[in-house]
């Protein structure tokens, strides 16, 4: 079920209220630990966790391709960064799996990054530049930053949203915030922009951060309010800075329904680095602080319920066979290979 749908065809003093959405973001949670026929009794469990969490276990096939065309754009990613003295960090799954199995969570098919509002507002800037210094990579590509009635801030490229193949296995939601996606075969990397959160306004924050940037992005996707006005607006409210503070949290243009995660600025930098397939990524200085905050004391344990983004099916519906799919892998992954090690 589709819950963000569900929840947008409720009436605004309803949707509006925080009381309700922060109820509203504990459904899906509730309902997954009731669905048994998604989980396994506790040996088969504590068995899968041994076989996986102690070998050296990978995923295969398409999945496997996937994941090493990922690979190949975080490199891009984090070349322009270091170039541009650009500070990012990977994190969500992408830092779980680099914590607990040096790499891609083994079923997982996306990576996330996270980056400070100064920081994320040079990339926005500089990324399409260096991404316009090779033909076939603007020609793939995808990027988005989506801003009033969802218009693409960036005129002269596709965007992320601009897919062959079936829409209907992939999330119909559409983000304002930075993405970047190689086309096809299809992937997308998120960057979720983090703001600094003066201390005085934490329990005000706590308080009215979720419903006010669910209704700013709402706001902002249907045409009646001007992004950078109301996100000044709503920033002050909330008690977000550019001056460095002790704590910083998600900005109001990243995901609407994810809940509050404060963190601790000393605890996550200055960034330190972790290898994730083989490379060495940014990471926040204490990876076990930092993942507590997301995902609780028990997020080196593998979860009741195993969830993808549904990206090969989706990716076999942009191919006539296997063949033409796995040769464009090949030729996709080795051509981004090249562009980074050999990156100026």
């Amino acid at each position: 079920m589709d819950f963000e749908k569900l929840y947008s065809k409720l009436p605004s003093f309803i949707k509006y209220n925080r009381f309700v959405l922060d109820f509203f973001l504990k459904i899906p949670k509730k309902l997954n630990k009731l669905n048994k026929k998604s989980r396994i009794n506790e040996s088969h469990q504590q068995l899968f966790e041994l076989m996986l969490l102690h070998s050296d276990f990978k995923a295969k096939g398409t999945l496997r391709n996937i994941q090493l065309l990922y690979v190949e754009l975080l490199r891009f990613i984090d070349n322009v960064c270091n170039k541009h003295s650009i500070k990012y960090w990977i994190s969500d799954g992408t830092l779980i799996g680099a914590v607990r199995h040096g790499g891609f969570i083994p079923w997982d098919d996306d990576i996330d990054v996270s980056i400070l509002r100064d920081d994320y507002e040079k990339l926005i800037e500089i990324l399409p530049k260096e991404i316009e210094k090779y033909d076939y990579f603007k020609q793939e590509c995808g990027l988005s930053l989506l801003r009033d009635n969802h218009e693409n801030y960036f005129k002269d490229f596709k965007s992320v949203y601009d897919f062959e193949g079936d829409a209907k296995l992939l999330d119909e939601n559409k983000f304002m915030f930075l993405q970047i996606a190689w086309l096809k075969p299809y992937i997308k990397i998120d960057f979720f922009p983090k703001c600094y959160l003066k201390e005085e306004k934490i329990d005000y924050f706590k308080k009215h951060f979720v419903s006010t940037k669910y209704k700013f992005n709402k706001e902002i996707k249907n045409g009646e309010k001007n992004f950078d006005s109301e996100f000044k607006i709503k920033s002050e409210e909330l008690g977000f800075t550019r001056t460095e503070t002790n704590y910083f949290n998600d900005c109001i243009d990243a995901l609407q329904l994810d809940p509050v995660w404060i963190y601790d600025v000393d605890e996550v930098f200055p960034l330190e680095k972790i290898n994730f397939e083989g490379y060495e990524f940014n990471c926040p200085k204490n990876t076990d602080y930092y993942l507590k905050v997301m995902f609780g004391p028990n997020y080196m344990h593998l979860p009741d319920v195993i969830e993808t983004h549904n990206l090969i099916p989706f990716i076999e519906s942009q191919f006539s066979s296997r063949k033409e799919m796995d040769d464009k892998f090949k030729k996709d992954i080795e051509y981004l290979r090249e562009i980074n090690d050999n990156f100026e």
